[in-house]
């Protein structure tokens, strides 16, 4: 944290985490955010943002606390991720309020409604932490790689699924991301336990899709993405074969078109379903739906096909480089307009031909579709 001095002898202690407009957007040590024009601070604290925006890759219009000058881009793709080689837990009682017990990993803060044994908790931590390595080394500088040393991110458990629903967790659900308080709320009965005699023991493994789908925007939050690339990402990484303690990219595509096709769905329970021929809207206007339009009427078919078309940018597109969407998300996290940024994945094509590209794709592996 730094302390702001400003015009007029007032001083705010925080993290800075935007720069708009040449106005500076601080999160003080209340978690509340102030904003400040350049034009009140004092010369030694314009001096500090500057120097800040310089070193995020940014400029006076627009920077943010996610880093776009440095390496985030620049790694080779994973083809297996593992666990970290020891994820101890460390267990913090007296810092929450009565009836409730918090358990910290390496990069994870577990707030749960339940007493859990820390043998248990480092269980299923482990899919946590490998999620959270997995995302970091793919090549597409995740805003999760920025966050304050003395940061966690917050997984708020719940052993009744009643209180997971208060608690704002859609009912039907098996765990959610809420974007306000940049928070995931899970019942206990996904990580795969059950209550035996008052006491929560693990008793089998669960399909991780659910919990790795809303890591995946937990640790990307930040970017104004356009609806297809937000829940595209995120079936990628729920889409990808893990074991416990291992993310395997290798084969990645026959397991994706599986996961969109097959009417039996994987083998772990997860799956879209959708058979082999969907009928659907352009692809530029599919990339242009609202997030409201995109997640209700066919949601199913739109997460699917996000899928594929994000699969396509990754590992298919030009050289199989993901040239084109290194450059996409790079432009998105220094602010540009969307629309100025999807240059970068259009590379000097139309519309039209980028989808002709794309259905050519997607038939080649048994999924037609036929744009409108």
């Amino acid at each position: 944290m730094y302390t702001f001095s400003m015009k007029g002898g007032r001083e705010l202690k925080g993290s800075l985490r935007y720069v708009v407009d040449k106005e500076v957007y601080i999160v003080g040590e209340n978690g509340v955010t102030y904003k400040v024009a350049f034009n009140k601070l004092e010369p030694p604290s314009l001096v500090y943002v500057n120097g800040w925006i310089r070193k995020k890759g940014g400029t006076s219009n627009y920077a943010s606390w996610i880093d776009t000058s440095g390496a985030g881009f620049s790694s080779s793709w994973p083809r297996t991720v593992y666990a970290p080689s020891r994820i101890d837990i460390k267990t913090k009682y007296e810092e929450f309020k009565k009836g409730h017990y918090v358990y910290e990993s390496a990069h994870y803060r577990f707030v749960s409604d339940s007493k859990l044994e820390p043998k248990v908790v480092q269980r299923f931590a482990v899919l946590f932490e490998t999620t959270y390595k997995f995302v970091m080394e793919l090549p597409l500088n995740a805003s999760g790689r920025y966050l304050e040393k003395d940061e966690k991110f917050k997984i708020y458990l719940f052993g009744s699924y009643k209180n997971y629903v208060r608690a704002g967790g859609p009912a039907g659900s098996a765990g959610v991301f809420l974007i306000r308080s940049q928070t995931v709320m899970v019942p206990l009965q996904v990580l795969g336990l059950e209550n035996r005699s008052g006491k929560w023991v693990f008793v089998r493994d669960k399909s991780n899709k659910v919990l790795s789908h809303e890591l995946q925007h937990q640790l990307t939050s930040g970017t104004s993405f356009p609806a297809w690339y937000i829940e595209g990402s995120a079936e990628y990484v729920a889409s990808t074969r893990y074991t416990h303690g291992a993310y395997h990219v290798v084969n990645g595509k026959t397991r994706v078109f599986s996961y969109v096709r097959s009417k039996d769905g994987l083998p772990d329970g997860s799956g879209r379903r959708l058979g082999g021929r969907v009928e659907m809207m352009s692809l530029e206007e599919f990339m242009d739906l609202s997030y409201r339009r995109f997640a209700g009427i066919q949601a199913n078919q739109n997460y699917a096909v996000s899928l594929l078309l994000t699969y396509f940018f990754y590992h298919e597109d030009g050289n199989g480089d993901a040239a084109g969407m290194k450059a996409y998300v790079k432009a998105l996290q220094q602010g540009k307009q969307e629309k100025e940024a999807r240059k970068y994945l259009l590379r000097g094509r139309t519309p039209d031909q980028l989808q002709e590209q794309f259905r050519r794709f997607c038939s080649a592996k048994g999924v037609a579709i036929d744009f409108d």
